[in-house]
Protein backbone atom coordinates (compact mmCIF):
# COMPACT_ATOMS: atom_id res chain seq x y z
CA UNK A 1 0.00 0.00 0.00
CA UNK A 2 1.36 3.38 -1.00
CA UNK A 3 1.57 6.10 1.59
CA UNK A 4 0.39 9.64 0.94
CA UNK A 5 4.06 10.70 0.75
CA UNK A 6 4.81 8.09 -1.93
CA UNK A 7 1.71 9.03 -3.92
CA UNK A 8 2.54 12.73 -3.63
CA UNK A 9 6.12 12.09 -4.75
CA UNK A 10 4.92 10.07 -7.75
CA UNK A 11 2.49 12.85 -8.78
CA UNK A 12 5.17 15.51 -8.37
CA UNK A 13 7.58 13.46 -10.45
CA UNK A 14 5.00 13.00 -13.22
CA UNK A 15 4.19 16.72 -13.25
CA UNK A 16 7.90 17.58 -13.24
CA UNK A 17 8.49 15.33 -16.25
CA UNK A 18 5.62 16.99 -18.12
CA UNK A 19 7.01 20.46 -17.36
CA UNK A 20 10.51 19.42 -18.43
CA UNK A 21 9.13 18.00 -21.69
CA UNK A 22 7.29 21.27 -22.36
CA UNK A 23 10.37 23.37 -21.53
CA UNK A 24 12.56 21.23 -23.79
CA UNK A 25 10.09 21.48 -26.66
CA UNK A 26 9.89 25.26 -26.40
CA UNK A 27 13.65 25.76 -25.97
CA UNK A 28 14.43 23.55 -28.94
CA UNK A 29 11.86 25.53 -30.90
CA UNK A 30 13.44 28.98 -30.41
CA UNK A 31 13.30 30.62 -33.84
CA UNK A 32 10.91 27.93 -35.11
CA UNK A 33 7.57 28.75 -36.64
CA UNK A 34 4.93 28.97 -33.91
CA UNK A 35 2.54 27.10 -36.22
CA UNK A 36 4.92 24.08 -36.27
CA UNK A 37 5.39 24.13 -32.49
CA UNK A 38 1.62 24.46 -32.02
CA UNK A 39 0.98 21.37 -34.15
CA UNK A 40 3.58 19.44 -32.15
CA UNK A 41 2.06 20.45 -28.79
CA UNK A 42 -1.44 19.55 -29.98
CA UNK A 43 -0.15 16.13 -31.07
CA UNK A 44 1.27 15.64 -27.56
CA UNK A 45 -2.13 16.32 -25.98
CA UNK A 46 -1.58 19.90 -24.77
CA UNK A 47 -4.54 22.29 -25.06
CA UNK A 48 -4.30 25.93 -26.14
CA UNK A 49 -6.07 28.36 -23.79
CA UNK A 50 -8.49 29.60 -26.45
CA UNK A 51 -10.05 32.09 -24.01
CA UNK A 52 -6.77 34.01 -23.58
CA UNK A 53 -6.57 35.89 -26.88
CA UNK A 54 -8.85 38.65 -28.11
CA UNK A 55 -11.78 38.00 -30.45
CA UNK A 56 -13.41 40.23 -33.06
CA UNK A 57 -16.80 41.49 -31.96
CA UNK A 58 -18.81 40.74 -35.10
CA UNK A 59 -17.43 37.33 -36.03
CA UNK A 60 -15.99 35.91 -32.80
CA UNK A 61 -12.85 34.94 -34.74
CA UNK A 62 -9.46 35.42 -33.07
CA UNK A 63 -8.02 38.91 -33.51
CA UNK A 64 -4.61 37.35 -34.11
CA UNK A 65 -3.91 34.15 -36.04
CA UNK A 66 -4.39 31.85 -33.06
CA UNK A 67 -7.05 32.06 -30.32
CA UNK A 68 -4.51 31.41 -27.53
CA UNK A 69 -2.29 34.36 -28.54
CA UNK A 70 -2.34 37.94 -27.25
CA UNK A 71 0.00 40.42 -28.95
CA UNK A 72 1.60 43.78 -28.33
CA UNK A 73 3.26 45.76 -31.12
CA UNK A 74 6.06 43.19 -31.65
CA UNK A 75 5.79 40.41 -29.07
CA UNK A 76 3.03 37.94 -28.36
CA UNK A 77 2.29 35.51 -25.57
CA UNK A 78 0.53 32.19 -26.12
CA UNK A 79 -1.02 30.33 -23.21
CA UNK A 80 -1.33 26.55 -23.04
CA UNK A 81 -2.67 24.10 -20.46
CA UNK A 82 -1.47 20.61 -19.76
CA UNK A 83 -3.84 17.70 -18.97
CA UNK A 84 -4.04 18.77 -15.31
CA UNK A 85 -4.86 22.37 -16.23
CA UNK A 86 -1.46 23.85 -15.33
CA UNK A 87 -0.73 26.96 -17.36
CA UNK A 88 2.33 27.37 -19.58
CA UNK A 89 3.28 30.36 -21.73
CA UNK A 90 5.30 30.78 -24.91
CA UNK A 91 6.73 34.13 -26.00
CA UNK A 92 6.49 34.75 -29.73
CA UNK A 93 7.85 37.32 -32.19
CA UNK A 94 4.82 38.67 -34.01
CA UNK A 95 4.58 38.03 -37.74
CA UNK A 96 3.02 40.72 -39.92
CA UNK A 97 1.04 40.16 -43.09
CA UNK A 98 2.12 36.72 -44.35
CA UNK A 99 5.19 36.37 -42.09
CA UNK A 100 5.27 33.47 -39.65
CA UNK A 101 5.08 34.04 -35.92
CA UNK A 102 8.42 32.83 -34.43
CA UNK A 103 9.02 31.24 -31.02
CA UNK A 104 11.29 33.22 -28.68
CA UNK A 105 11.04 31.33 -25.37
CA UNK A 106 8.76 29.59 -22.92
CA UNK A 107 7.77 30.55 -19.37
Amino acid sequence: MKTNRQTGAALACGLSLALVAFACAAQQAAGQSYRELRESLLAQGWKPDVNYGLKMINSGKPLYRFPEVLCGPQLCKAKWRDSKGAEHAIMIQRGYNDEEYRVISQQ
